[in-house]
């Protein structure tokens, strides 16, 4: 029985009942103490005294924090109040633009059609329930021709041609108020911004997602992006527990700029082999606990983007290391039991 003095000695049994010790009760001043033996438990595993399953933290400081789901509705709003924004501050740049034209002595039929088509379209600006594109569309189709081929084209190459990403890295002034008239950059332009964007920083090629079209941009991520992380990819090293290289980080951080599925393609060529090999061999030279292991994998999970782990081909790569994981754990299990 639990608690019970038979199994004690007399000196003692006595000590206690003059303590006033009642049987089955534990000790204490309010009987709290335990009153059943503590049971040894046996451990199969490598892990020491003291040993706990907290947190690991595995260096991969630039690993994004779990982010709320995003609202939908507020962040649909937001977009077309910008993109209404924006089209008024092109019509106000527009119809001042062809009114400095006029004053400059172009007294072309063209250039008069377009400015009268431009005045007439602020009907469509005051509309209560105007949405995105609306505007352009509402534009006669020889007006707008003549106005991006005619007026802008020429003055937004000029303005191409004279800057420079490296003291202005933004296209705000000379391109993005432009932006719902022409579409996307003009197509002639193309060289010209190439050549001083190839090499930028991700502030620098970031925007242009959104100002080329989508040809332009294809050819630009695979000739200039695609490169970079494959390049960066290549030079990674994994070294756990503790990874010091954020090159990985860098590649997550440029991901939303090109497509996912050439992102998994560069991933699979470049990565995976890489990350399996080195948790494979910290696995068998280390001998780390499971927990550790297993939140190894958590940390480098963790630093996906939502888009990728979406991907089966990179779930499949993940979870397969976290059953790399487990299978270790159970052979060191069987000899450390059966030793």
């Amino acid at each position: 029985m639990p608690g019970s003095l038979a199994r004690t000695t007399a000196p003692v049994a006595k000590m206690m009942r003059l303590w006033n010790y009642k049987q089955g009760s534990g000790l204490g001043a309010r009987g709290q103490g335990i009153i059943a033996p503590i049971k040894p438990i046996r451990h199969c595993s490598t892990a020491g005294i003291g040993h706990s399953e907290t947190t690991y933290k595995n260096g991969l400081h630039g690993a994004p924090a779990p982010s709320p789901p995003p609202q939908d509705e507020w962040h649909e709003s937001a977009a077309v109040s910008r993109a209404l924004g924006l089209e008024r501050e092109c019509y106000e740049k527009t119809l001042a633009l062809l009114r400095d034209v006029k004053l400059q002595g172009d007294d072309s039929v063209e250039t008069a059609e377009a400015l009268a088509a431009i005045v007439k379209s602020e009907e469509v600006l005051r509309g209560k329930k105007r949405a995105p594109g609306a505007w352009r569309a509402a534009l006669p189709t020889p007006a707008v021709q003549h106005i991006v081929e005619r007026v802008l084209t020429p003055r937004i190459a000029v303005k191409a041609r004279e800057w420079e990403p490296l003291w202005s890295p933004g296209c705000d002034h000379w391109l993005r108020p432009w932006i719902p008239l022409i579409g996307h950059l003009p197509e002639s332009l193309y060289g010209t911004v190439e050549s001083k964007i190839s090499g930028g920083c991700y502030d620098v090629i970031s925007p242009w997602k959104d100002y080329l079209g989508p040809t332009h941009w294809e050819i630009f991520s695979r000739r200039h992006i695609l490169p970079k992380l494959t390049r960066w990819l290549q030079q990674l090293k994994i070294t756990p527990p503790k990874q010091r290289d954020t090159k990985f980080c860098e590649v997550m951080s440029w991901t939303p700029l090109v497509r996912t599925e050439d992102v998994v393609s560069i991933l699979e060529q470049e990565f995976f082999g890489k990350w399996e090999s080195a948790l494979r061999h910290w696995l068998q030279s280390a001998r780390p606990s499971s927990g550790e292991a297993t939140a190894w994998c958590a940390g480098w999970k963790n630093v996906f983007t939502a888009e990728l782990l979406h991907d089966e081909r990179v779930l499949a790569r993940l979870e397969a290391g976290v059953a790399t994981v487990d299978r270790e754990a159970e052979d060191l299990s069987r000899l450390v039991c059966h030793a």
